[in-house]
C-alpha cells in the first residue's frame, strides 16, 4: 500500500522522470544506430574484411564491459548532466549494433556477392540491394538488444546527473525509502518490456520489407 500511495502522491514527478528517461533513450538509440551502421558499412567494404573481423573481436570483448565503467569514464572526461549521460549511452549502445551489423554483412556468402557482380551491380548496389537485406534480421536483432541495454543503462546514468527513473532508485537507496526504490524499478521494468515489444514489432515489419527488397 505504501508503494501505491507513493505512486499516486508522486504521479507527476514519476511521469516527468519517465519523459526524461524516454527522451534519453530515443536520442541515444538514434545516434547509436546511425553511428553503428556507418562503422559497420565502412569496415565491411570490399578489401576491409580484416578490419571488420578485428572490429568484431573488439566488440565481442566490449560486451563484457559493465555500463558503469563507461559512465564513470565519461564522468571523468566530460562531467555531469544529461549530455554526458547520452554520450555514455551512445557508446555503450554501439556495441551490439556494430557487432551484429558487421557480423551480418560479413556473413553474406561470397557466391551471392559474385552473382551480384555478375549482374553488373556496383558496390553501393551490392550493399543496399544484397548485403543489407540479407543481414537485416541480424542487424535488427542488434538494434533491439541495444534498445534494451540503453533503457537499463539509462537508470545507472542517473548517478552522473542524467535524470530519469534512475533518480528514484538511487535516492530511494540513499534515503532508505523502499517504496521510492521499488516504484522506480517497476516503472523501468515496465518501460523495458513495452520498448522490447515495440521493437519486436518494428523488427518484424522491417525484416519483411527487407525480404521483399531482396526478392526484387
Amino acid at each position: 500500500m505504501n508503494i501505491l500511495s507513493f505512486y499516486l502522491n508522486n504521479f507527476g514527478r514519476i511521469m516527468s522522470a519517465l519523459e526524461v528517461h524516454i527522451f534519453i533513450f530515443l536520442v541515444a538509440l538514434t545516434f547509436s544506430t546511425v553511428i553503428g551502421m556507418a562503422i559497420s558499412i565502412f569496415v565491411t567494404q570490399e578489401g576491409r574484411e580484416k578490419i571488420g573481423r578485428i572490429i568484431l573481436s573488439v566488440m565481442g570483448a566490449a560486451q563484457s564491459v559493465p555500463s558503469l565503467v563507461i559512465i564513470a569514464l565519461i564522468f571523468i572526461f566530460v562531467g555531469i548532466g544529461v549530455k554526458p549521460a547520452i554520450i555514455a549511452l551512445v557508446i555503450y549502445g554501439l556495441v551490439p549494433i556494430v557487432f551484429n551489423a558487421t557480423s551480418g554483412i560479413l556473413s553474406v556468402r561470397p557466391n551471392i556477392i559474385e552473382a551480384g557482380k555478375g549482374m553488373g551491380l556496383t558496390q553501393n548496389q551490392l550493399l543496399w540491394r544484397v548485403k543489407i537485406p540479407i543481414a537485416l534480421p541480424v542487424i535488427m536483432g542488434g538494434i533491439r538488444s541495444s534498445s534494451t541495454i540503453i533503457i537499463g543503462s539509462a537508470t545507472v546514468a542517473a548517478v552522473i546527473g542524467g535524470g530519469g527513473l534512475g533518480d528514484f532508485i538511487f535516492i530511494g537507496l540513499k534515503l532508505q525509502k523502499p517504496e521510492m526504490l521499488i516504484t522506480g524499478a517497476i516503472t523501468v521494468s515496465l518501460l523495458a518490456i513495452i520498448v522490447d515489444y515495440i521493437m519486436a514489432k518494428i523488427e518484424k515489419k522491417v525484416v519483411s520489407k527487407g525480404l521483399q527488397i531482396k526478392k526484387t
